[in-house]
C-alpha cells in the first residue's frame, strides 16, 4: 500500500478515535464547560495540524528508533499548547486531554497493526 494511502487511513482512524475521545474526557472526566462543536472543531484542527508533521516532517530529523517516542511526545505537546490556547483551559486538563486522546488513538493503531 502507498505511503499516502496510509497515512490517509491512519488520519481517518485518528480522527474517528480522537474526537470522541476528546469530546468524552472533555465533558465527563474533566467537566470541562465547553460547546461540543468547539471540542469536535478545534480536535479535528489539532490532528489535521499535527499528524502530517509526526509522518511527513518529524522522520526527516527523529531516527527510526526513537521515531513512534519521540513523535509521539512532540505530537501531545503540540497538541497539548494549541488546546491550552484556543480551548483557554487549564494546563492540567489540556495536557490530560491531549494525552488521553493521543494514546486512545496509538492503542487502537497498535491493536489494528497487530490484528491485521
Amino acid at each position: 500500500m502507498p505511503y499516502r494511502v496510509y497515512f490517509l487511513l491512519s488520519l481517518l482512524l485518528t480522527l474517528v478515535v480522537e474526537i470522541p475521545v476528546l469530546f468524552l474526557a472533555a465533558k465527563y472526566l474533566l467537566k470541562i464547560k465547553i460547546q461540543a462543536k468547539e471540542i469536535f472543531y478545534w480536535g479535528a484542527f489539532v490532528n489535521l495540524f499535527s499528524l502530517p508533521y509526526l509522518w511527513f516532517i518529524f522522520p526527516l530529523f527523529i531516527s527510526s528508533r526513537n521515531y513512534i517516542l519521540i513523535g509521539e511526545i512532540l505530537v501531545i505537546l503540540i497538541e497539548f499548547a494549541t488546546l491550552l490556547k484556543v480551548l483557554k483551559i487549564d494546563f492540567k486538563k489540556a495536557f490530560v486531554l491531549s494525552l488521553v486522546a493521543n494514546l486512545a488513538s496509538y492503542l487502537t493503531g497498535t491493536a489494528i497493526n497487530i490484528i491485521l
